[in-house]
């Protein structure tokens, strides 16, 4: 998918989420990291939510109003509950999701997902951590060959021939966490682990 594109379905995401933080005065959005909302299949998908605190007993008048808002719009609107919580889910024409979920004793969350990404069949920065990853790899294990040339008394030494992993460990995991940089963080881990494993064990 083009950057247009995936700018294009955020802004759909967007639009729709502030669309129903107006439906109901006094609607405040606290939000919650794409990482951790839950997305309807396919996941493939630009997510936005968080919570709606503060609402007490407000709450059934919030869903009231999002679902008019949406069915006004021509959506189909989906609702289920009370027993295991209350679920609003919103189908927007275009291929949008909105859902309002609350669970017993919790604040209710909003979340708005786009239409499914198209699956591409390179994936740009799924690559680019690929190759990020076997030159880390590589090159870490490598380092220390340099090392010890300069210090003779590190020969011998196995550690640093490892000491390229908390580096690699630090980028790896801090890219997976965030959503923008997932991709990248997955490959840059598999790939450097592979073969940065492989190398520092055959040099150590």
């Amino acid at each position: 998918m083009s950057e247009s594109s995936r700018a294009e379905l955020t802004r759909g995401v967007e639009q729709r989420l502030e669309a129903t933080l107006h439906a109901f005065p006094g609607l405040r959005l606290d939000p919650i990291p794409a990482a951790l909302l839950k997305s309807p299949p396919p996941a493939t998908r630009i997510l936005r939510g968080g919570r709606l605190p503060g609402l007490g007993e407000h709450t059934p008048e919030v869903y009231e109003s999002t679902r008019d808002l949406w069915q006004q719009s021509g959506c189909r609107v989906d609702e289920s509950g009370p027993a295991d919580g209350r679920v609003l889910i919103v189908h927007d024409p275009a291929g949008y999701v909105l859902t309002l979920t609350q669970h017993p004793g919790d604040d209710p969350v909003l979340t708005v997902a786009s239409p499914p990404q198209q699956a591409r069949l390179i994936d740009p920065p799924l690559l680019a951590g690929l190759l990020s990853g076997l030159a880390l790899g590589c090159a870490g294990p490598c380092a220390a060959v340099g090392s010890m040339t300069m210090f003779p008394a590190m020969a011998g030494l196995a550690a640093p021939f490892w000491a390229w992993v908390p580096l690699y460990l630090l980028i790896g995991v801090g890219s997976v966490w965030r959503p923008e940089t997932r991709r990248f963080g997955a490959g840059l881990l598999v790939s450097g682990g592979l073969v940065g494993v492989v190398v520092a064990w055959i040099f150590s």
